[in-house]
C-alpha cells in the first residue's frame, strides 16, 4: 500500500497517496471538477493551480497533472482564460507583432514569467528581444515551450509572452520556401521504386527489421 498523505485543496483536507499527482489526488477524491484538465500531459495548461507548503518554502504556480502531492500542501485552483488562436503571418517583424499582440510593451520587466517557466525558458528577454525585433532569438528561446501557459498566469501586465512566442515562430515558419517532395526525390526513379520494393516485401516483422536498418543507413543494404 501506498503511504498516504494530507493536502489542503482550497481549505478542505483531503488523503492522497504519496507519488500521485495532484489532478490524480483529486479524482480519487471526487473533485475532479476543482480544476480543468485538458491534455493531461502538461501541454495545455487547463490545470494550473497555485500552491503553498506547509514547511514554508516559497509557493508559486504549477500543472496539477504534472506536479506530486506532498504532504501538508495547499492547493488553490484557478482556471485560465483561453485566448483564441491567431493566424501567423509571412516576414513578420516587431511592428506586425505588436499589431496582433498590443500587449508586448506592457512588460515592466519584473521576471515572474522567466521563474514560473517549468522549460527554463528566458522568457522575459525573449519579451525584450520581440520587442527589438530580433525574431529568429525568439524563436530558438521557445524552441522547448510546452504551452502550458503559465508565463501567462503570472504575469499582471497581461503580456501573453508564450502566445507571441508561438506566434513568432509559426509566422516564421510560414515564411520559409520548402520545395515539394517531388522536387527533392524523383520518385519515378527506378532508385526509388527499389526502395520501396524493399521496405515493402516479407511479412510484418521483416518489413519492421528492414525499415530500421534503412533508417540507420539512410540506404538499403
Amino acid at each position: 500500500m501506498a503511504k498516504l498523505v494530507e493536502i489542503n485543496i482550497s481549505g478542505e483536507s483531503i488523503q492522497a497517496r504519496k507519488g500521485e499527482t495532484i489532478a490524480s489526488a483529486l479524482w480519487e477524491a471526487g473533485k475532479g471538477k476543482s480544476i480543468q484538465i485538458g491534455c493531461g500531459g502538461g501541454v495545455c495548461g487547463a490545470c494550473v493551480v497555485s500552491l503553498r507548503f506547509k514547511d514554508g518554502r516559497p509557493g508559486g504556480t504549477d500543472l496539477a497533472c504534472m506536479r506530486l502531492v506532498e504532504e501538508g500542501m495547499e492547493i488553490f485552483p484557478f482556471p485560465i482564460e483561453s485566448i483564441p488562436p491567431i493566424a501567423p503571418v509571412t516576414d513578420p517583424s516587431s511592428d506586425k507583432l505588436r499589431q496582433v499582440f498590443p500587449t508586448l510593451d506592457r512588460c515592466t520587466k519584473c521576471g515572474s514569467c522567466t521563474t514560473a517557466c517549468p522549460m527554463s525558458i528566458p522568457v522575459m528577454d525573449s519579451v525584450l528581444r520581440m520587442q527589438k525585433d530580433e525574431l529568429q532569438a525568439v524563436a530558438e528561446d521557445f524552441n522547448t515551450c510546452i504551452h502550458c501557459g503559465l508565463c501567462r498566469v503570472v504575469c499582471e501586465d497581461r503580456v501573453k509572452p508564450h502566445n507571441m512566442g508561438i506566434w513568432v515562430r509559426r509566422s516564421l515558419g510560414k515564411s520559409q520556401e520548402f520545395n515539394q517532395l517531388e522536387k527533392l526525390v524523383d520518385l519515378s526513379s527506378e532508385d526509388a521504386k527499389k526502395d520501396w520494393e524493399y521496405l515493402l516485401e516479407g511479412d510484418s516483422q521483416e518489413r519492421l527489421q528492414r525499415a530500421k536498418l534503412f533508417r540507420e543507413e539512410g540506404k538499403r543494404p
